[in-house]
């Protein structure tokens, strides 16, 4: 696919697949439009999965969502905003980060901190040049945002990192088991935060470490000085307060709001690591006040 080109779906479009070219990498973008919003350009979110991937019994030849998908594109509909739903794994050959993928080298192939940004950037680029056949726009420009789970939650993190603020001379690195990796064994520093960016995201109990990419322990006494991470658009997090992950999570976010960056937090009792798709109470109040956030941030007035 020509990464200049505009590209046309019909009027009545509702579900289809496009393609972007990440690294020599084709990467599915699913993308859904509401059926009952026809007229202006649409809001749009950047959907980046977890660890077990996006498709249903993770048959990529079936082209089915997840459910947990399928049930934030219901929301999307109803508030008439794109759904671009990004697979990062089987276009690299790679089902669910488990195995060997879960491991330094291997998984440096889909990092959540070097490479997924880089499909979510792609996406980004893609949505922009989308048109319907009389030659309007689909999408508002400024108006697209990310929404990740868990590995897909560090890297809406990852894609909002504003590296305009990384220190001259930094070293970017990662630490697996106690091991060391650097530039020469495949580490790579982020691309160049985009001109015209996403508008922020929503973050689902991720992880805020990055094997110390950005630096020292957020949770360390040096967490201001050592650890770089900065955000270029506004984040929410939504954390669990029993989440494996909820700690340096939460430590990052508290590090962020001393540095006056554009955060807010979400916390949610009884509830642990992939609350969202368990269908509790927290996980629908969750998806509600996301909703409401994405609204604002996004300019949907319905």
């Amino acid at each position: 696919m020509d990464d200049e080109k505009e590209i046309l779906i019909g009027s009545k479009t509702t579900d289809t697949i496009v393609y972007a070219t990440v690294d020599s990498y084709k990467i599915p973008i699913y993308l859904s439009i509401p059926r009952k919003c026809a007229g202006a350009s649409l809001p749009a979110i950047v959907v980046l999965h977890g660890s077990d991937g996006m498709w249903s019994n993770h048959d990529t030849n079936t082209k089915t969502m997840s459910g947990q998908n399928n049930e934030w594109r219901a929301l999307f509909d109803e508030n008439c905003i794109v759904g671009a739903y990004v697979d990062s794994y089987s276009g690299r050959g790679v089902t669910t980060r488990t195995g060997k993928w879960a491991t330094a080298p291997d998984n440096f192939k889909i990092s959540s901190q070097f490479i997924r940004p880089k499909d979510a950037n792609a996406a980004l680029a893609l949505l922009k040049r989308l048109r319907f056949a009389d030659g309007k726009t689909v999408i508002r420009p400024k108006d697209i945002a990310l929404l990740g789970f868990s590995d897909g939650a560090s890297a809406v993190a990852a894609t909002l990192y504003n590296t305009q603020t990384t220190p001259k001379d930094w070293k970017w690195s990662q630490t697996f088991d106690g091991k060391k990796y650097d530039v020469s064994s495949g580490i790579l520093p982020p691309d160049p935060k985009p001109n015209d960016g996403f508008a922020g995201g929503v973050f689902y109990y991720g992880g805020s470490g990055g094997y110390n990419y950005w630096g020292v322990n957020v949770c360390g006494t040096n967490a201001l000085e050592g650890n770089i991470y900065r955000t270029y658009a506004p984040m929410l997090y939504q954390i669990p307060e029993d989440g494996y992950l909820t700690e340096g999570t939460l430590c990052m976010y508290k590090v962020l709001k001393e540095k006056g960056d554009p955060v807010e937090l979400n916390l949610y009792s009884g509830v642990g690591h992939g609350f969202d798709f368990d269908h509790l109470p927290q996980s629908f109040e969750a998806r509600s006040k996301a909703i409401d956030w994405y609204r604002d941030l996004l300019h949907i007035n319905l």
